[in-house]
């Protein structure tokens, strides 16, 4: 009997293995992906990339504890010339990709080809923490995009900028994005002991490497109990994942606003009106020269004619 599902939930869920100091997740979204994507139009390439990036943002959130938002940030010199997932809380989820004027992009681009034409580009990894002071900055860590895959590339930055051994394994369509990760933990964090096997790691790691289309068609349970079943496994958990945009009228208004009316009335006048798309959900918002106008209003001083003065003459 065939284990392949019809629909896969919108979920991650967490995992550690009981005789190894080593800790996993595992993600797949279907109805939130294509939701994320329907207004977009990206080319095939693009839309691939973006959503390995997206898979791979998800499980690295999942391996903090943290209360804002984890964002996957990368630039350079192809065609795209920007990638940004921002996750936030672990469960909500946005991603945009940002394409150069007149960009030709072929199907089968490889990410390299997308953004790193010029073999300089970077990939940065923030830590945006909700209660951050406006005085503070956020964590941030850089990458090169040294590697002949987009999971390479995040593997590469938990080597260097956390110093934790981790394999993920990315897998993406225009439907349906998935991803696995393993992780070995540091023996001093309290996981390792001598009943442990120590030794487990490049096992655990061999075989994580293994997965790739499997991620679009089988369940998370099913794809845990295939690949390691000679392992001991404890579910640590499961959390449901949503797309979240969080762009607002009150945000573009605000953007505007921090425009100045100058600017703004000069877009006006060439174009009639001004229009604000936003880059993650693609929807826009439309201004008239009366809404730019009352933008405007509540921060100009209040004027009173004589004749909205009451006499005070009996």
């Amino acid at each position: 009997m065939s284990e392949e599902i019809t629909k896969l939930p919108d979920q991650i869920t967490k995992f550690m293995f009981e005789d190894a100091p080593v800790r996993g997740a595992v993600v797949q979204l279907e109805d939130q992906w294509q939701e994320m994507t329907q207004f977009q139009n990206y080319p095939a390439s693009v839309n691939k990339m973006l959503g390995e990036f997206t898979a791979g943002a998800l499980l690295l959130s999942s391996t903090i504890k943290f209360d804002g938002s984890l964002i996957v940030q990368v630039k350079g010199s192809g065609p795209v010339s920007m990638v940004v997932v921002e996750v936030k809380n672990r469960t909500t989820v946005r991603a945009m990709a940002k394409l150069r004027e007149d960009a030709k992009i072929a199907d089968n681009s490889s990410f390299q080809d997308l953004i790193n034409a010029d073999a300089e580009g970077q990939c940065a990894i923030i830590l945006d923490p909700a209660n951050r002071r406006p005085s503070d900055q956020p964590y941030m860590g850089v990458v090169p995009l040294v590697g002949d895959s987009i999971a390479a590339i995040l593997e590469n930055y938990m080597e260097q900028s956390e110093q934790l051994p981790t394999k993920i394994s990315l897998a993406s369509t225009s439907k349906i994005i998935g991803g696995l990760l393993v992780q070995k933990m540091p023996e001093d964090g309290g996981t390792a002991n001598k009943d442990m096997d120590k030794d487990a790691w490049p096992r655990i790691s061999q075989i994580a490497g293994t997965l790739k289309d499997e991620l679009l068609t089988l369940g998370q349970d099913v794809i845990l109990r295939r690949l390691f079943w000679q392992e001991k496994i404890q579910l640590l958990g499961t959390e449901e994942i949503q797309f979240q945009c969080g762009c607002s009228k009150e945000k573009t208004d605000a953007m505007l606003k921090s425009l100045g009316k100058k600017e703004l009335e000069d877009i006006l006048k060439a174009e009639g009106k001004v229009e604000v798309t936003c880059q993650f959900c693609n929807k826009t918002i439309t201004y008239s020269p009366a809404d730019i106008e009352a933008l405007f209003l509540e921060d100009s001083p209040m004027t009173v004619s004589k004749e909205d003065v009451p006499s005070t003459r009996q």
